[in-house]
């Protein structure tokens, strides 16, 4: 069939794929179509067969996109996927020669290491099964392999055991295991990080950046209550650049950690930066409190309250110290308590010379004068 013996498409509407008037599928309007996006989808449509089979016309726009732009992937054509037949004798013996080549390697590293694992484990009595896919056997000896082997727990057998057996000592028990390793882990997680940042080449924004996104990890972790985890990342903030903030937020953790002196420390850094800060008087009046300075305490939460009347915590622990400060006042008056005494007779009214070098007293005596002196003694 020519080009003249194909019925017209005139006038038909758009197609359902893409909306592509179907006008738009003729011979001369593709001829003279140089939009390569809009002639894809032509031949997309024309492919898929929703307007009918037109064998000619699809070859047709399969030329014309390809002058225009070869490289478009609407000329690629998935292919089979290749079979002996695919190829010549000659390049399938490459092929078949290099499989077998490797395969020929696999088995000779296979059995190097099934050799090196028959010297390390010598043989006795027990016999482990047989490697998969070899005629060895593995040989560990008795002692290792009970060493290895954990301890079986013992489990109730009966209803008169099970009346006995303790579940919250049992979840205890499974508690402080996993928080033992947790805190392991942690640890060493935390070793392999370095508490100080290079800072050398950076720009002031890169440091504000780089400064503000390690304090807000050192808040995740305080968050889910890993507070060395905070302290660490903290401290790398405050490497890059010293903020309020960071020292701050560090104290808190500090405070957590009960490391009373450290906190104390940030608590100075911030007050020097920001005289007045409420949040490092009130942390550094809980320092206080902890090392038994409550007068030092009192005076930080008095500051803080002066400015906000209604901050609960600071009403709390000013309460706290008061009362701390009032027993201990009892205390320093009983070790006070004892028995008075009078000493008298100390003699200091005469120099090297012998003379009197202060005259005479009110009593009339003219050498020697007695003080008396009260002690007490406990």
């Amino acid at each position: 069939m020519t080009t003249k013996d194909y019925p017209s498409l005139w006038g038909f509407g758009t197609t359902k794929t893409f909306k592509i008037p179907v006008e738009h599928l003729d011979f001369k309007y593709i001829e003279k179509c140089a939009d390569v996006k809009h002639l894809e989808k032509i031949l997309c449509v024309l492919r898929s067969g929703e307007e009918g089979y037109y064998p000619e016309l699809t070859e047709f726009c399969e030329k014309r996109l390809k002058g225009l732009a070869p490289g478009s992937r609407a000329l690629r054509k998935d292919k089979p996927a290749a079979t002996a037949s695919s190829f010549t004798a000659e390049e399938w013996e490459k092929i078949d020669g290099d499989i077998k080549s490797w395969v020929s390697e696999i088995k000779n590293e296979e059995n190097k290491i099934h050799f090196h694992e028959m010297e390390t484990f010598p043989a006795t009595e027990g016999n482990l099964p047989p490697v998969r896919g070899s005629n060895g056997r593995l040989h560990v000896s008795k002692e290792k392999y009970s060493n290895s082997r954990p301890t079986k727990k013992k489990i109730p057998r009966d209803y008169a055991e099970w009346d006995k057996f303790d579940v919250e000592k049992e979840c205890s028990k499974i508690d402080e295991d996993y928080k033992e390793k947790a805190v392991v882990n942690n640890k060493s997680h935390l070793s392999k990080i370095e508490r100080r940042i290079d800072t050398a080449g950076l720009t002031e924004k890169e440091k504000i950046f780089l400064a503000t996104r390690e304090k807000e990890k050192g808040n995740e972790a305080f968050n889910s209550g890993d507070y060395e985890e905070a302290v660490m990342y903290y401290t790398r903030s405050l490497s890059v650049l010293p903020t309020v903030a960071a020292y701050n937020n560090r104290a808190q953790a500090e405070l957590k950690l009960q490391n009373w002196n450290s906190a104390f420390q940030d608590c100075e850094k911030v007050l020097e930066l920001e005289p007045g800060n409420l949040k490092a008087l009130l942390r550094r009046a809980t320092t206080y409190k902890h090392q038994n300075k409550l007068q030092e305490a009192l005076e930080d939460l008095k500051k803080v309250l002066n400015v906000e009347p209604d901050n609960e915590l600071a009403k709390k622990t000013s309460l706290e110290v008061e009362r701390d400060l009032k027993n201990s006042k009892p205390a320093s008056k009983t070790q006070t308590k004892g028995k008075r005494m009078v000493l008298e007779d100390v003699e200091n009214s005469e120099d090297e010379g012998g003379k009197d070098s202060r005259g005479k007293h009110e009593d009339g005596s003219g050498g020697k004068s007695k003080t008396s002196f009260l002690f007490w003694l406990c």
